[in-house]
């Protein structure tokens, strides 16, 4: 299903800026975007989510719909002899926000008197509240296979700490599966990409990921979308009041560049 990520955009230089405090213990509700199974997972390894709904302070938002939260393998081993069963979890470490930073998240309300983000246990190990299950949770009871946990898990997880982001005093943010009609001197830009979730940087910052669409000041703008399996780039000219759709083809892209 498509999302549309919120955004905020500078239109004009030199606007006065307002901070938003993103609190510790911050809700934001995650979903998992790949499957992960104890036959092939590794401990270490990188588990990619994104935000199911768009977090707000004060009516800005401040973590967008579809943003990326990254987390990690924390046990993985494959089922064994004697029909033991494997075992399989996964920490949920941190999540982007509008700025481009990442912020730490937790698995509690509150924070536990000497946690620390920075050493953590695994999603199921630490209780987190599992809200939807794409498939009935049956790993839990069965002995002898292999652990899967599927894609389009949601989770509930909080923030690790305070967050201080800068907001343009007059910006207007996009309401979110709702494309924003062109303002003056503006367009709206479509972006997808062969590989959702991809990060989009606009002239080398980070504006949230794929798919989403934006408005754009009229100008030369250079467009960057990628992650871990490569990243697609284009320049780009922006005339008002027109209407773009960008593709990238982040996979062909990783394709050339690994000849």
């Amino acid at each position: 299903m498509k999302i549309q990520t919120t955004l905020t955009f500078f239109l004009l230089a030199g606007l006065a800026a307002a901070e938003v405090t993103i609190p510790d213990g911050t809700k934001l509700r995650v979903r998992l975007d790949q499957s992960i199974s104890s036959a092939t997972a590794e401990e270490g390894q990188s588990v990619e989510l994104s935000v199911t709904e768009a977090v707000k302070v004060n009516g800005q938002v401040v973590i967008a719909d579809g943003a990326r939260v990254t987390g990690t393998v924390t046990e993985a081993q494959e089922k064994r002899h004697m029909g033991r069963a494997g075992k399989l979890d996964f920490s949920i470490d941190r999540v982007r926000t509008m700025d481009g930073e990442w912020v730490p998240l937790r698995y509690t309300v509150t924070k536990k008197n000497g946690e620390s983000h920075a050493v953590r246990t695994g999603v199921i190990t630490a209780g987190a509240a599992v809200l939807f299950w794409p498939a009935a949770p049956a790993f839990l009871l069965m002995k002898g296979k292999d652990i899967t946990l599927n894609k389009g898990m949601v989770f509930d997880t909080f923030t690790d700490q305070d967050h201080v982001l800068k907001i343009a005093g007059d910006a207007r943010p996009v309401g979110a599966g709702v494309a924003a009609a062109p303002a003056s001197g503006s367009a709206s830009v479509a972006i997808t990409s062969d590989l959702n979730g991809a990060d989009i940087e606009i002239d080398g910052a980070f504006v949230g990921s794929t798919p989403t669409t934006i408005t754009l000041p009229a100008g030369p703008h250079q467009v960057s979308v990628g992650n871990s399996a490569g990243r697609w780039q284009r320049n780009l000219m922006v005339n008002a009041g027109s209407t773009i759709t960008l593709h990238a083809q982040i996979r062909q892209q990783a394709a050339r560049a690994s000849r």
